[in-house]
């Protein structure tokens, strides 16, 4: 009895020193233990926070804009023509130059709608401090139009215009006046999709415009 004593213990020792061992306890011999195990799968170097560092594929990428220019108008259909893009499409870029070099800088409030609309503004840019101005009464496109200064520089025009903005005047406008006969050219800038509608059908009046881009219809 005492011998089955000894060997049920000596089993069980046995078995704690193999364990113990197998967990490295008892410092290694060649083996691997537990925590060498551990940290040989861990690599921490390797490790990253997922989404940090890595590029957003759907990041939008800064829209492309194109300009196309339509020239061989008059000064007058250029300006109609400007006005029908601008109805299109609001967001659209829109110019409108000469072919040749411009001969004056109109300032003006463009047209009112008949002469009594054409006298109350005249009225409130008396108001307002404004002398030097008139009403254009005589038949045409600019009828009832009020004439603030004609310039010959660009920049003396905006000058003005930029004068008028301070004492509240805010729809001045400045128009390239260029010799009877010169040809007039529009440009319009936005997203080549913005520009495919905004070009589509346009009417019989406008048919024979040219179109380029805008470098090739620089003069």
């Amino acid at each position: 009895m005492q011998v089955l004593r000894t060997v049920f213990f000596l089993l069980v020792l046995g078995n704690l020193l193999l364990f113990a061992w197998g967990q490295g306890y008892l410092g290694t011999t060649g083996g691997v233990g537990e925590a060498e195990r551990l940290a040989a799968q861990i690599e921490p170097d390797k490790l990253h926070i997922a989404g940090k560092g890595i590029p957003k594929e759907n990041a939008e990428a800064p829209l492309r804009e194109d300009c196309r220019a339509l020239a061989g108008l008059e000064p007058e259909a250029a300006g109609r023509l400007a006005e029908l893009f601008a109805g299109r499409d609001a967001q659209l870029k829109i110019g409108q130059r000469p072919l040749d070099e411009p001969k004056s800088w109109w300032v003006h409030i463009p047209p009112l709608p008949n002469s009594a609309q054409a006298d109350k503004k005249a009225a409130e840019l008396s108001r307002l401090g404004i002398k030097d101005f008139y009403v254009v009464r005589e038949g045409g496109p600019n009828q009832y139009a009020i004439s603030l200064g004609l310039y010959k520089s660009e920049e003396s025009a905006n000058n003005y215009l930029n004068a008028l903005l301070k004492k509240s005047v805010k729809s001045a406008r400045i128009q390239v006046r260029v010799a009877a006969g010169d040809k007039s050219v529009v440009e319009i800038r936005g997203t080549p999709q913005q520009l495919v509608k905004a070009l589509a059908d346009l009417p019989p009046a406008f048919s024979g415009v040219s179109k380029a881009d805008c470098a090739a219809a620089k003069p």
